[in-house]
């Protein structure tokens, strides 16, 4: 049997590689080399952002910040989910950066420069650019830039367009499962998460991690599907009150509670081939889920999955 292999989106395959600050440093400077970048250090965070508890580890959250030789930080993110609200997400890591770099009752003068930096398994943005930099521009004069010393970026890993160095290229053939890259830090890079992959502590909390979020993730969905049913139920019992006050009471609630269920089942079904389930597999999960027969569950999936 095959095993599943964790990559380097993994949240905690890429929290592992960023604990060593020598991959910190590399990685900063392969986006950054105009920085010119000579040493790291990882300043812990006393406030996490987001728990997500499992055996023998603290959880996925926002754990540390580096700070580079020249007294600049950075947070560095992996963003696989391509959800609404990025911006909204980028923003609140900078407001942690500015927390957790200003010490207690120094003036906002204090503050130092910063950088947020998202890996993005997709992009972004729409443009096909590999690399997306962000700061504050006045709306009329886009010459005229706000002093913030702040700074967002996005790699997207599925980008082909823009300039970038070799070495971040690396980085994102090393996001795509690419094995082939040359690069130093590409061959680095791969032979760490391989490691990960063998080493059986590591590999038991990576299980563990993934069980814990498709349970989430199928519990999320199956309140989903209900809360789906009930309101296909109660629009299709007031749109079939309405059609058959005119061509029939039995039929017009018959079809909607059938267009409810339809939707339900769609929207079931979507999730679980997200999921990269094998078709066989969905149609399984089909038939358990809304009671249907395999043959029953079968047509639906080869109605819908078109």
């Amino acid at each position: 049997m095959i095993q599943q292999y964790f990559d380097f989106t993994n949240d905690l395959i890429f929290r592992w590689v960023m604990e060593r600050e020598e991959n910190c440093l590399a990685i900063l400077r392969a986006i950054l080399p105009e920085l010119k970048i000579t040493a790291v250090k990882r300043r812990e965070n006393e406030h996490p952002v987001n728990y997500l508890a499992f055996d023998d580890e603290r959880g996925v959250r926002f754990d540390a910040i580096i700070e580079d030789d020249q007294e600049r930080f950075y947070d560095m993110e992996m963003q696989v989910a391509n959800q609404l609200g990025l911006g909204k997400r980028v923003r609140y890591y900078q407001s942690q950066i500015d927390q957790e770099t200003l010490k207690t009752s120094e003036h906002y003068d204090a503050l130092r420069e910063s950088y947020v930096i998202f890996f993005c398994a997709f992009d972004p943005c729409g443009q096909d650019r590999r690399l997306y930099q962000f700061h504050y521009y006045e709306d009329e004069d886009r010459q005229l830039r706000l002093a913030t010393n702040s700074h967002v970026i996005l790699i997207n890993a599925l980008g082909t367009k823009g300039k970038i160095t070799p070495e971040l290229a690396a980085i994102i053939d090393v996001m795509n499962r690419r094995r082939d890259n040359p690069n130093p830090l590409a061959v680095s890079l791969v032979k760490e998460i391989d490691g990960y992959n063998q080493d059986k502590k590591r590999r038991r909390a990576l299980m563990n991690l993934e069980t814990r979020l498709y349970d989430e993730r199928k519990l999320g969905l199956e309140q989903g599907v209900k809360i789906g049913i009930d309101q296909g139920l109660t629009q299709g019992r007031e749109e079939g009150l309405t059609q058959g006050r005119q061509e029939g009471h039995a039929e017009g609630l018959a079809q909607g509670r059938n267009e409810g269920r339809v939707e339900a089942i769609q929207a079931a079904l979507a999730f679980f081939k997200s999921q990269g389930q094998a078709p066989t597999e969905v149609v399984a999960n089909l038939s358990q889920m809304f009671h249907l027969s395999r043959q029953t569950a079968q047509n639906y999936y080869d109605q819908l999955a078109r």
